[in-house]
């Protein structure tokens, strides 16, 4: 599926009428700074999810070499529980582009047609929403984020401008608290996720199937030198330090998953701030997308990376990547 704007532009198209139809000029600059913010936070989450669908089809597939290699049972509950997520998660990826979508109407209200699209578009996204099964006992914030769109599909057709712009604001602040409420599952897998991974890793060093000489590259490389194809004996005194290598990218991992979610709910969050002024008749005070978006990226990148240098031997490129979660019992 490819990343559009999505479940966060919504909110700027509210925002932007609000702001021409009540005050002037200088606020729909405000507003205008505020569409762009929105397209580059939701830019981030849609890759955000596609990066996390990245990551638990690799979980997947770690979980099947692992019981072949080391006769890790790989069950029937676990299975299921991981197929269960990656179907959620799926839902979530279809919500955002119909919320894409329905986003498009908001350029040109001025078109007959357009009340009526609104309305096509907003009963989609009920449509997924009502999709949706809760995930930690998110039924509450998908609700109120159901109550939003509806809101807004009504303000829309009868072209109440300031409605329109307190129902983004709902929609924008039910997110935010729906990307909190589930951020927990998503957690839960990426940890076992880095976990089996680096285990699996250890085990393949103790046996003898790594080569280990390319730990040497740290200090070969610096000075132009390429490590001999062979390196004998040398490959079992390398074994510890490749280990360790092991021990301390797994801790990177895990803290740039950290850190992009944090990143990806700080900037839910400030948006929501940011629409909620806008929708209250306030100054536009931020020109920049949130800054916490880089440490998205940044993750998003990281996981790409390892895919694209996977996809030869694993086929990821050739399919999109599923996506899934539940914690290995």
């Amino acid at each position: 599926m490819k990343c559009k704007l999505s479940w966060l532009r919504i909110a700027a198209g509210g925002v932007v009428l609000s702001a021409l139809t009540l005050t002037g000029c200088k606020t729909s600059d405000d507003a205008a700074a505020a569409a762009s913010q929105m397209a580059a936070t939701s830019q981030q989450l849609c890759s955000y999810y596609k990066a996390l669908q990245t990551t638990f089809q690799q979980t997947d597939e770690l979980y099947q070499l692992n019981e072949q290699l080391n006769s890790k049972p790989y069950t029937a509950e676990n299975q299921q529980l991981l197929k269960n997520n990656e179907a959620e998660l799926a839902k979530r990826a279809q919500l955002a582009t119909d919320l894409s979508s329905l986003s498009e109407g908001f350029g040109a209200l001025s078109a007959s047609a357009t009340p009526s699209n609104v309305a096509s578009a907003a009963s989609q996204v009920e449509a997924d929403l009502d999709k949706l099964s809760p995930v930690k006992a998110s039924s509450t914030e998908q609700g109120a984020l159901k109550l939003a769109v509806q809101q807004l599909a009504s303000a829309v057709q009868e072209h109440k401008e300031r409605e329109a712009a307190k129902a983004m604001e709902g929609a924008a602040q039910s997110l935010s608290d729906l990307f909190a409420k589930e951020t927990e599952i998503w957690n839960s897998t990426e940890q076992v996720y880095s976990q089996i991974a680096a285990n699996l890793a250890s085990s393949l060093v103790d046996a003898n199937v790594t080569d280990n000489g390319a730990v040497l590259e740290v200090a070969l490389t610096p000075f132009g030198l390429i490590r001999n194809g062979s390196i004998g004996d040398m490959n079992g005194k390398l074994a510890p330090v490749a280990k360790q290598q092991i021990t301390t990218k797994k801790a990177a991992m895990d803290e740039a998953y950290r850190s992009a979610t944090d990143g990806m709910a700080k900037a839910l969050a400030q948006m929501a701030q940011r629409i909620q002024a806008l929708a209250d008749g306030k100054p536009m005070t931020e020109r920049r997308a949130p800054l916490s978006l880089a440490t998205v990226q940044a993750w998003v990148t990281q996981v790409n990376g390892v895919a694209n240098t996977l996809a030869p031997a694993s086929g990821a490129a050739a399919s999109p990547a599923k996506s899934g979660s539940g914690k290995a019992k």
